[in-house]
Formats: structure tokens, C-alpha cells, sequence
């Protein structure tokens, strides 16, 4: 393998080798003698593998095709350095690939306030960000929230309907237009094509029939015409490979697997304001409520982010392969002692179990007596996270437009 091929993105990460392991993540704001402007392409807050791969991916791509103008390119995981351990299958996957969090990667909490201030953003696998107002670029195939995501005229929405952020990434570097220098980085293939088969759970969901027709599944075909192609029983090794590290939590603590991937949603009418985070984690979640210090961790978390409830989301294996979730708790953190949290509540749980969008087809388990939440069973086989996370937005909108909140 070509030595330039071989180590390809580590063009990228390889200028961060100064003593100071801080200052040489942030090499890059330091240009000597080019332009001092810094374009960051910033991952989803859930830093999950698809948002992780692509962000490092575009950086790079951008990296290598530069332009005229030589601008300076940092991928920035939009997560805490800490809770990096927490994403098992992240970080095997960068391990196989040589890429050292403590040398190669950015996290959030590693960037200066004032680099922030001053830079301009790529939006990876997210469109509503604080960053708005100086994104230039956003990548995500999610539908467009356009009250809440507030983009510049100017900025350019790459925003197709696919089922992962690696495909969209990936058709940037078959676009002959976007990447005129021809990059082609195995090791930066590799990446993408591992984020396509988890995002896709292994295109199980297809019949041979539909396959051809499947735009990441074309894209994945793309990938391989690099990489060398595979047969179906060799990528389902490697899904499976994914798939085990994923749910391997036995080095993590339990503030690590809440922190692994939540969403924190809010409710504010101006005088009282309601903070729900949303955790997901590839463990049942009467599993996880019944280690002896599950309610410490539950109590150190919400204090940490000041919630007032709790929504455990558990993440489960469907026949077929692919990663659901089967399992959801609602925990309240004041006991309901305040008359409109416990209004809210029962709003909550009558509007989960009436979903139709999606379908939630909720049973209770009965005589679970856990900090006073509900806890049930999601009795089908096609709920992600995201699914759950907008559904929650639409509730919580229903109960402030009833003038009891207004959304903030």
C-alpha cells in the first residue's frame, strides 16, 4: 500500500505532536503564515458511529481539497473528553485504525471559547446547532427543522433522504466536482464503509430484489470497489464485530453508560422551567436499574444536568439484526412532589401509550417499584432513538400548548 494511502487521515491528526497534548489537538488554530481562519466540522452531540466516522471523513476530505484559500480543517467530537470510553464502539474502531483519542482526536471541552467565536462551522449529522449563525456547511439526512435550525441563507444543506450521514459523506468523495483533488483513503473507506453497515444494520431489512435500488447500499458498493469486495457472510462478520463491541459495557460505570448517548429537552414558560434527558444505552433497561447503585448514578446525573425527569431507553437486538429499542423508563427526580411536574407526568405516560408515530404498543411492568418511575416493554421491533426523541418533542409541545410552558 502506497505510504500517502496508507496513512491518510493521520495527514490530518498528525500535526498534533506538540509536548503540550492540549496544545497540539489545537495545532491547527495556529497556522504559520496562512490564513488564520478555522473551519470545524462539529459531530452530534450523541457522537455516536455514523456521526463520529463522518465528521472525521468530511474534515479530511476538506483538508485535502483545500482551494485557493488554504483553509485550516478540525474535527470536533461534540461530546466531553470524559465520556469518550463510553462509546465501546467508536472506540474500537478507531483503535483498529491507530487513532489515539489523547493524541488525534478534539473533543468539545478541549476547544477555546474563543476559537469558537471566531470560527466558521461544518455541521456533521445535525442541523440545529448555537453554531447557526456561522455554519457554512450542513450534513444530515434527517427532514429540515426550519424553525428551529436557523441557518444562514448562504449555507450550503447537503440534506438527502438516506438512512446515514456516511452516505452522504461518501458521495462527496465520488463527486468529481466536490473532491477534484481525488482523494481515495482506504483508511478513511474504512471508516465509512464500518458506519454503513451499523447505520444500515447490515441492509437486513432488504430483499436481494431491493438491494441494487438502496442509495447507501450503492454507496457501501462504491466503498468496496476501493476496499476490495466483500460477500454477504464477510460483512456480516464484521457488523456482527461492531455489534459486539457496541454492547460491551463491562469496563464502564453506570454515570458512563447514562452518559453514552442523552438528549436534553426543555420546557419554559418564563417562571418554571422542566429539563428531561432522554438516556439510551445497548442494555435492558431492568438491567440496569437493578445494580445496587443504579439510583446513585440516576441521582448524580439528573443533579449534574438538572433535570426534573429521566427517560431510560434501552436498546435491544431485533430477529433480524438490527438495533432497536425495547425497553423505557420514566423516572421523575422530585418524587412528584411539585403539583405540575406530576401533571406533566401523567401527560407523559398518556401520550406514550397512545403513540401511533411511532407505534409504541407499550406493556407496563407491573409491580416495579423503582424512585417512583414507570417502566414498560415496547412490544414492536422498529423504534430507534430518534424516533423516540421526536416523539418526546411533540408531547412536551402539547403540553405547552396548553399555556402551561412555552418552548425555549
Amino acid at each position: 500500500m502506497p505510504r500517502a494511502v496508507e496513512h491518510g487521515l493521520h495527514e490530518l491528526f498528525g500535526q498534533r505532536t506538540a509536548a503540550d497534548p492540549v496544545a497540539a489537538r489545537l495545532h491547527l488554530q495556529r497556522p504559520t503564515g496562512g490564513p488564520e481562519l478555522m473551519y470545524i466540522a462539529l459531530s452530534h452531540e450523541s457522537c455516536d458511529l455514523d456521526s463520529v466516522v463522518s465528521t472525521l471523513a468530511i474534515a479530511y476530505l476538506r483538508y485535502r481539497n483545500p482551494g485557493t484559500l488554504q483553509h485550516n480543517y478540525m474535527p470536533v467530537l461534540n461530546m466531553l473528553r470524559r465520556d469518550y470510553p463510553s462509546k465501546s464502539e467508536v472506540r474500537f474502531l478507531l483503535d483498529k485504525q491507530h487513532i489515539k483519542p489523547d493524541r488525534h482526536l478534539v473533543f468539545r471541552d478541549d476547544v477555546p471559547e474563543e476559537l469558537l467565536l471566531r470560527s466558521r462551522f461544518i455541521l456533521v449529522n445535525h442541523h440545529v446547532s448555537p453554531f447557526h449563525y456561522c455554519t457554512e456547511e450542513v450534513y444530515d439526512y434527517r427532514p429540515y427543522q426550519c424553525e428551529a435550525a436557523r441557518l444562514p441563507i448562504y449555507c450550503q444543506r447537503i440534506m438527502h433522504p438516506m438512512r446515514s450521514c456516511a452516505a452522504l459523506i461518501t458521495e462527496r468523495y465520488d463527486s468529481p466536482i466536490y473532491n477534484y483533488a481525488n482523494v481515495r483513503c482506504l483508511r478513511v473507506f474504512e471508516l465509512l464503509h464500518a458506519a454503513l453497515l451499523l447505520q444500515n444494520s447490515n441492509y437486513a431489512q432488504y430483499t436481494p430484489e431491493q438491494l441494487p435500488n438502496v442509495r447507501d447500499y450503492q454507496l457501501l458498493v462504491y466503498l468496496e470497489k476501493h476496499l476490495g469486495q466483500l460477500d454477504t457472510p464477510q460483512r456480516t462478520i464484521l457488523y456482527d464485530t461492531l455489534v459486539s463491541a457496541m454492547f460491551d459495557l463491562n469496563e464502564l460505570t453506570l454515570p458512563q453508560i447514562l452518559r453514552r448517548e442523552f438528549k436534553l429537552l426543555r420546557a419554559n414558560n418564563g417562571s418554571h422551567l422542566v429539563r428531561i434527558a432522554q438516556c439510551c444505552f445497548p442494555m435492558a433497561v431492568t438491567r440496569f436499574i437493578s445494580f445496587e447503585f443504579a439510583q446513585l448514578a440516576i441521582q448524580q446525573f439528573a443533579a449534574e444536568h438538572s433535570c426534573d425527569f429521566i427517560m431510560l431507553l434501552g436498546t435491544s437486538m431485533q430477529p433480524k439484526g438490527g438495533l432497536v429499542i425495547k425497553e423505557l423508563g420514566l423516572i421523575p427526580l422530585d418524587s412528584l412532589r411539585d403539583v405540575e411536574d406530576r401533571r406533566l407526568f401523567d401527560h407523559m405516560i398518556i401520550n406514550l401509550s397512545a403513540a401511533v408515530e411511532p407505534l409504541l404498543a407499550l406493556e407496563p411492568y407491573r409491580g416495579l417499584n423503582f424512585m417512583q418511575g414507570a417502566f414498560f416493554f415496547i412490544n414492536v421491533w422498529n423504534v430507534q432513538f430518534y424516533d423516540m426523541l421526536y416523539l418526546m418533542q411533540r408531547v412536551i409541545y402539547n403540553w405547552v400548548s396548553e399555556d402551561k410552558f412555552s418552548p425555549t
